[in-house]
């Protein structure tokens, strides 16, 4: 149904303008395609223009720059599947895994800029790519896209539905308004700002948290995308989507120097551990919930941010504000604010928070000698973040798995990024990417920045065989060699 000759108002439509859908138009108007963007708020960037703006790759320049030599997207692929058991259908994953470094590389050259650094949250290698933020991939994207002429953009519109005709998807309506075109791409984001959706298809987001799930997107984020693909009977993956255990008095990351135990006063991993290897544990701990502790030796240390940035697995911008909290006059004011609890002895503050004091006693007294002698033996953390709890009073607050990065349930794709049919045949005419794509993400939150390099690379993938189907009337073959010779000679 696709070709240069049929009568439509564009050859590709976007619909959602975070890193996905604007990856997806570059691409598409490289490829020569007239493109319009869609978005149902009144400005562009959808939730990736409050990420952090960490995007994974491997066998990057940056990475060789950096001294990290042993990498490859190989490498990459394999941990991928290991990790998750193979869970994740093994063609999705390998063009994510080796296409993700081009497309690193592809963002610094389109004026992405990179932070000096490239950080591990656990992985095998170091693999996260650290940008100036999600809004700054976005604007370097978008100061591209101002290139061209061939490009149109309508905010303030929420589309509900596809049209199809021969079973081909031809366009999309809004309420009145109809837009036709040869290839569509729904970028449109998760479903984390719409709570009953997230039951739906994220019950366990419910059962394993203490509170209710929070969402770190924008409402705006509705699962629209899911909604009018399944009108159509789109396969809907479900997925487990990215949770971190946070503090609920403002959320972000953890400093590495408390020490966390579960609900019977044990520890259970490293505490500098990144968020999708403390996603999993925390889950299999008791109410799927913890406690950070510190003493007051500790909380006097705490003086400043930048002291916080010391002991962090991985620094990302504007992380330091996400430390305000953690001061010593910050921690005082929680205190008073029932937020933080505070106990003169260990015996008082394992009755506060209810645990079995025997066992968070003998758990200090393991993790003490471990501290006299710089060395974990137990869960191997950083010794530069081993503090003794040895000085009272004491200070705890609760950790819980409250808190969605993204939602993983979404469209079904296949590695071309074509939408899924329930009879496992391509949707002519539809592609997707991004955090309303489901099957790219497996049981285990794999990479810091994997969310971003999923958009990112998806949404160039979709945007170039959009671009293609439009234009042509078919999407070119994957040539898997090319893609491993290609990924060799990088090396």
């Amino acid at each position: 149904m696709g070709g240069p000759t049929e009568d439509r108002d564009y050859d590709v439509i976007v619909v959602g303008t975070g890193v996905a859908g604007h990856c997806a138009a570059l691409e598409a108007l490289a490829a020569g395609a007239r493109v319009l963007m869609v978005d149902s708020e009144a400005e562009v960037g959808g939730s990736s223009q409050h990420s952090t703006g960490m995007v994974m790759g491997a066998n990057t320049r940056y990475q060789r720059e950096h001294g990290i030599l042993d990498d490859s997207a190989e490498r990459l692929y394999q941990s991928y599947m290991m990790s998750n058991q193979w869970s994740v259908q093994p063609s999705v994953a390998k063009r994510l895994c080796y296409e993700a470094g081009p497309t690193v590389d592809w963002l610094e050259s389109l004026g992405v800029d990179l932070l000096d650094l490239v950080g591990s949250s656990g992985e095998d290698r170091p693999r996260s790519h650290v940008t100036g933020g999600g809004a700054a991939i976005i604007s370097a994207i978008a100061g591209q896209i101002g290139k061209y002429d061939r490009v149109d953009t309508v905010l303030k519109t929420r589309v509900d539905r596809l049209l199809m005709r021969d079973g081909v998807v031809v366009g999309f309506g809004a309420g009145d308004d109809c837009v036709s075109a040869g290839a569509t791409v729904l970028a449109m984001g998760g479903m984390g700002g719409d709570l009953d959706m997230v039951a739906q298809w994220h019950p366990s987001a419910f059962w394993e948290a203490a509170t209710a799930p929070r969402y770190v997107g924008l409402p705006s984020a509705r699962g629209d995308a899911v909604r009018i693909a399944h009108q159509i009977d789109a396969q809907i993956v479900r997925g487990r989507g990215s949770r971190s255990p946070m503090w609920a008095f403002g959320g972000g990351y953890v400093p590495g120097y408390v020490v966390i135990v579960n609900a019977l006063g044990r520890r259970f991993f490293d505490e500098t551990s990144g968020y999708g290897v403390a996603e999993v544990l925390f889950a299999s701990q008791p109410g799927g919930r913890g406690y950070a502790i510190f003493d007051d030796a500790v909380k006097r240390e705490m003086v400043s941010t930048a002291d916080v940035a010391e002991h962090v697995p991985v620094m990302i911008p504007d992380t330091l504000s996400q430390y305000a909290q953690f001061t010593g006059a910050a921690i005082d004011d929680l205190v008073a604010a029932g937020q933080v609890k505070k106990a003169d002895t260990l015996e008082l503050l394992a009755q506060t928070l209810g645990v079995p004091a025997a066992n968070l006693l003998g758990m200090v007294e393991r993790y003490n000698r471990y501290v006299a002698r710089g060395s974990d033996d137990d869960y191997l953390k950083p010794a530069k973040n081993l503090r003794p709890l040895s000085t009272g009073p004491y200070y705890a607050f609760d950790l819980d798995l409250f808190m969605f990065g993204l939602t993983g349930a979404g469209i079904r794709i296949d590695h071309d990024a074509s939408v899924i049919h329930r009879d496992s045949r391509s949707i002519e005419g539809l592609f997707a990417a991004g955090e309303c794509a489901g099957g790219v993400l497996g049981s285990i939150y794999i990479g810091s920045g994997n969310a971003l390099a999923s958009a990112s690379t998806y949404g160039r993938i979709a945007g170039r065989n959009a671009a293609a189907q439009a234009l042509t009337g078919q999407v070119p073959p994957i040539d898997w060699k090319a893609l491993s010779s290609s990924a060799n000679e990088r090396e």
